[in-house]
């Protein structure tokens, strides 16, 4: 197996993260699951003081679209997150015994505010694009709710997907 060497720099940073479950497992499937998750992801958040942009959570995977202070170890936040929802998603029976999350992760730093803008989106429209929901602000699991209360995202956006978007891939 390679071994993969990440590079974060001596600067305050924007990263878009995916995390998958083990085998691509829908592990995240019932919504008791995907609650436990949204609550392991606010205790890191209060943990490692990171800010949260954004969020997309679907049956096997989840999107995240944060920021960082300068000497924020990524890898022990993506570790603390994945013991603190394992905790919690362990005493579902679906889920007890098993393991949930893949090993590794991806990781993507923001180069600038046309980058956030386009994986905002991207993480926005993936239930659509999986086919989970017709229509993105249906998806009651990710934060575009939030961004269209803002005035951020009209309340009809999602209905195709985003131009930004269409050469990007999972």
């Amino acid at each position: 197996m390679p071994a993969y060497r990440r590079y974060y720099s001596d600067v305050d940073q924007t990263l878009f993260l995916t995390l998958v479950t083990a085998g691509r497992s829908p592990w995240l499937a019932s919504e008791a699951a995907k609650r436990q998750v949204l609550d392991a992801l606010r205790a890191t958040k209060a943990l490692h003081r990171f800010r949260h942009h954004g969020h997309v959570l679907l049956d096997d995977h989840l999107h995240l679209l944060i920021s960082v202070k300068v000497g924020k170890n990524i890898p022990r936040i993506v570790g603390s997150f994945k013991q603190a929802s394992l905790a919690r998603l362990v005493s579902l029976p679906e889920i007890f015994g098993e393991r949930v999350w893949q090993r590794r992760y991806y990781d993507h730093i923001i180069r600038d505010e046309v980058d956030f803008s386009r994986h905002l989106d991207y993480l926005h429209y993936n239930p659509v694009k999986h086919g989970l929901v017709s229509l993105a602000r249906n998806w009651k699991w990710s934060s575009l709710s939030a961004w269209q209360a803002c005035g951020a995202y009209p309340s009809d956006w999602g209905q195709t997907e985003p131009d930004s978007i269409r050469h990007m891939t999972e």
